[in-house]
């Protein structure tokens, strides 16, 4: 006597039943984020990549132009911001280490679209605070 169809196609799928809840709850630790949205200024905006590299990992990041506000995670080391276009840009950059960190050095790198990148290196020990100001001689 032959089994059924159905009987063969539903006992090899018990053992991956029986490990999908499991493998469901290993890859999916985070909760769903929903997705803050930023106010930008009115007026013509450049956008541009805003990439950060650190020397030892931070706990807090935020950077501000104007009235606009991005915070980095620490996992994180690229966001897209939107600012007003002109021949300069002035971000207000406060960074957070954990204790024991030693002296350390946080790089930004301004990538607008369409003109030559800007970047800085900020030093800083525990916390630090800073008004970075990049330039442009001729934006399109």
């Amino acid at each position: 006597m032959t089994k059924s169809p159905l009987t063969a196609t539903l006992i090899p799928l018990i053992p991956l039943a029986a490990l999908g809840w499991p493998l469901a709850k290993v890859i999916n630790q985070k909760a769903y984020q929903p997705v803050e949205v930023e106010d930008v200024a009115t007026g013509p905006l450049t956008t541009a990549d805003l990439e950060i590299n650190t020397a030892h990992p931070f706990k807090e990041m935020t950077v501000t132009i104007g009235g606009s506000s991005w915070s980095f995670a620490p996992d994180e080391d690229v966001k897209e911001i939107h600012y007003e276009r002109g021949s300069r840009v002035t971000l207000l950059v406060s960074v957070i280490w954990p204790e024991d960190t030693p002296k350390t050095a946080l790089r930004l790198e301004l990538l607008p679209e369409g003109i030559e990148t800007r970047s800085y290196t900020l030093w800083g020990l525990g916390e630090a605070t800073e008004e970075i100001t990049f330039t442009w001689d001729d934006q399109p």
